[in-house]
């Protein structure tokens, strides 16, 4: 029985890889495209890596898995907290194998926090504390720290650490590669899976030194810097080599990215443009409230800095006997949130997220819901979403494409996602609603140092003895991974799998579909009882904010 190996590429594109393949630049990548079949791989919305990657193991849309973004709203406040794996229920097709009783190794992948049980070995990825029980089997964190392996870089980018941070993202790829091989020379598998992040951070920084058309490009930063995102590619090529030949040539190799990537040139802060569109409303905050919350912020009393001073055992006691609501009113972040500054009882709609993501404030489901559902709630949508496409920048339209949530999510947690997805510019502009309502524009260059950001359509390669399909394919789905390898492992695809098997890459015959395809979504459908979050909580107070505060350096988060 054939070995399958999954090697992801987060932000992989094959605009860029491959011309760089013809090239000569990347062998191991080339090898597998052209010894099998690729084909671009079309990803969820939002165009994130939490539900990308999230979906892809799963093979579930965002309605079933109920993982949106990397954080979500506190039940019961407008208030953010981290997402985990464990505040859904849904399996992944390590879950599955496992019950078959199939061996497993799982790395690094984002927001599987905290691991699973599986057989086998399972070591989360982004989202992961790295003071937290990052690996199963539990005594798999401390041998993997003495191997030297890094879940994060230590360096935050900067202009002027530059070199630095490459280095360091350079360091933490190869302690994941190295760590990688150890266990595959060492445990049992027949499904092995890493993610690399290295692509998407170096592109998020970097994309202006190589695009010659990016507003922010500087002719004099090229020799420095210009050929760093194709280093990173040509650094985690030979990391692919590595992996290869350590599975050996009976095994079936996947290369997968959850999106692609491209330039960033304006943040678009939606915020402003619903408060001035009359759909968001700012509060006139209680006074003493404001000073209160202003002086705690002066004096450095805020949960970022408050957590790690706490991490004593007596405190967490008392911090766990005091509901998260009331954690969050006393105690301010560092900067100002959304909950600050919104008027809830007369915002009807509000952005959240990196993208394009809208919300209604909708009755029964925010705290403060004031927009009724049904007709009022769609009525809503149809405004905002008219609105938007005469929103314009340069006396030009900026939007692309709005998606209803109606559209394109199902299940039990289909509420919990944005009700409007927004593409703006080729996503060349996209959202930035964590800090936005500090002043009145709606377009700016970035604040965060992103000149490169996400896009919709990935990749997808597969070569080895499963493998009939040859060159590149028309455009699949992210969904499809999931069922695909299930398949290719003889394995029974589950009745609530969205994707399809891609049988015409593999030399496997028929397959058995599961009985509901994610072809046919139609509104009616997301019409499912919701589920409720699963209550969660950290082992200690600082492990969430490790997490947030590596979101910040990553500019997910301000």
């Amino acid at each position: 029985m054939s070995r399958i190996l999954v090697i992801g590429l987060d932000a992989a594109d094959l605009d860029l890889i491959e011309p760089w393949v013809t090239a000569g630049h990347l062998p191991h990548i080339g090898r597998i495209l052209q010894s099998g079949a690729y084909a671009p791989m079309r990803t969820t919305l939002p165009v994130m890596s939490p539900p990308a990657w999230t979906s892809m193991i799963s093979g579930l849309n965002p309605g079933k898995h109920g993982i949106y973004d990397f954080v979500r709203l506190l039940p019961g406040s407008y208030r953010l907290t981290s997402v985990r794996r464990d505040q859904t229920n849904f399996r992944t097709i390590f879950d599955h194998a496992s019950a078959h009783n199939r061996s497993v190794i799982a790395m690094n992948i984002p927001v599987t926090y905290p691991p699973a049980t599986v057989r086998g070995v399972m070591v989360a990825g982004l989202g992961a504390p790295e003071t937290g029980q990052f690996a199963y089997p539990s005594d798999l964190r401390d041998e993997l720290l003495h191997w030297g392996y890094r879940l994060d870089t230590d360096v935050a980018f900067a202009p002027g650490r530059e070199q630095e941070w490459l280095a360091d993202l350079t360091a933490v790829t190869h302690s994941q590669t190295q760590a990688m091989v150890r266990l595959m020379q060492r445990e049992p598998w027949e499904l092995a899976m890493i993610v690399y992040r290295a692509i998407d951070e170096v592109e998020t920084f970097f994309w202006h030194h190589m695009d010659a058309t990016h507003p922010q490009h500087d002719p004099h930063a090229v020799a420095q810097f210009g050929s760093a995102i194709l280093d990173i590619h040509r650094m985690l090529d030979t990391e692919v080599g590595k992996l290869i030949d350590t599975a050996g040539p009976e095994t079936t190799v996947v290369l997968a990215s959850d999106h692609g990537g491209g330039p960033q040139h304006k943040e678009v802060f939606l915020n402003v443009w619903l408060e001035q569109q009359g759909w968001l409303h700012r509060q006139q905050p209680r006074r003493l409230n404001k000073l209160r919350k202003n002086m705690m912020r002066h004096l450095h009393l805020t949960r970022e800095n408050l957590a790690p001073i706490l991490d004593w055992p007596l405190a967490w006691k008392i911090r766990n006997r005091i509901p998260m609501q009331v954690q969050h009113a006393l105690v301010p972040e560092a900067t100002v949130t959304l909950a600050d500054i919104v008027d809830w009882s007369q915002t009807c709609a509000y952005s959240m997220g990196n993208i394009g993501q809208i919300y209604v404030n909708l009755q029964g489901r925010e705290p403060e819901g004031i927009v009724a559902p049904g007709l009022e709630y769609e009525q809503l949508l149809d405004k905002i979403t008219a609105a938007l496409f005469e929103l314009k920048d340069d006396g030009q339209p900026v939007v692309d494409a709005v998606y209803r949530s109606r559209d394109i999510y199902h299940g039990p947690y289909a509420t919990y996602g944005p009700d409007l997805n927004v593409i703006m510019r080729g996503m060349a502009y996209t959202a930035q609603s964590w800090r936005e309502m500090a002043g009145a524009e709606i377009f700016s260059i970035s604040g965060t140092h992103y000149t490169g950001i996400h896009r919709p359509v990935g990749m997808l390669a597969l070569s080895g003895p499963l493998v009939t399909g040859r060159g590149r394919q028309p455009e699949v789905q992210i969904l499809d991974v999931a069922p695909t390898i299930l398949a290719g492992m003889d394995l029974p695809l589950p009745d609530e799998i969205d994707g399809r098997c891609l049988s015409e890459l593999l030399g496997i015959g028929h397959v058995n579909e599961p009985s509901a395809p994610h072809t046919s979504i139609t509104s009616d459908r997301r019409e499912v009882e919701r589920d409720e979050l699963n209550p969660t909580a950290w082992a200690t107070p600082d492990e969430e904010e490790e997490v947030l505060a590596r979101l910040r350096d990553l500019g997910y988060l301000e």
